[in-house]
């Protein structure tokens, strides 16, 4: 796309963007952010460039219209949570030791309450506008396949003795971590050793870990 100019006739080619930085993946990273506090219906391009250090000019030189840069961002924020959960899925050989690194990169998420208020935004968000649902949908499978790959592991190996069927046993993982989630959006007073101490009580019982 070819250099536009802003209101002021000034070049935004490169207007806001530091040396080094990808001036899109900050915008969208923005975005995201402006999602979270206001909603997907309130957010505002002006919030948008502001929180990004970027001119409007320069936003509308990379997205053309508010629904295309907030869908965006939803898809990339969606590529990020997937790629922070396989991060703290390591090469880690132990199903429960792998299951205890997962929930402390989540848990130990310096943008934790951001993150979770964001999620839960976008899930509030998808139940509003269809046109969301498939990205809700890959972010739950994507997870669901995560949990269920380190569970199968643990049966297999005979260090996981779910007391229900494994399906039945993942959800409820999955339920707790959504419910922490919303708790740490909701500013309960939720922190990150309560959020990870949750998580790996859940599930420990129902998997039936061995020591």
């Amino acid at each position: 796309m070819g250099e536009r100019r802003d209101s002021g006739g000034g070049s935004v080619g490169d207007s806001g963007a530091g040396a080094g930085e990808d001036p899109r993946e900050r915008i969208l990273r923005s975005a995201a952010l402006a999602m979270a506090e206001r909603g997907f219906d309130a957010a505002r391009m002006r919030d948008v460039a502001r929180g990004a250090g970027v001119s409007i000019g320069l936003l509308q030189h990379y997205f053309d219209t508010r629904d295309l840069l907030f869908r965006e961002a939803f898809d990339w924020s969606i590529g990020d949570l997937i790629a922070r959960w396989r991060k703290g899925s390591s090469a880690e050989p132990d199903p429960w030791r792998r299951f205890e690194l997962l929930a402390r990169e989540l848990a130990d998420d310096p943008d934790l309450q951001r993150r979770c208020a964001t999620w839960t935004e976008f899930c509030a968000s998808a139940a509003r506008r269809p046109e969301l649902r498939d990205g809700v949908r890959r972010a739950h499978e994507e997870w669901r396949e995560l949990v269920l790959g380190i569970v199968e592991s643990g049966v297999a190996e005979g260090k996981f003795t779910p007391a229900v069927p494994v399906d039945v046993a993942v959800r409820t993982v999955l339920a707790a971590v959504d419910g922490c989630d919303m708790a740490v959006a909701s500013g309960s007073g939720m922190g990150p050793e309560d959020y990870a101490a949750v998580i790996l009580a859940t599930a420990r019982s129902v998997l039936g870990v061995r020591d």
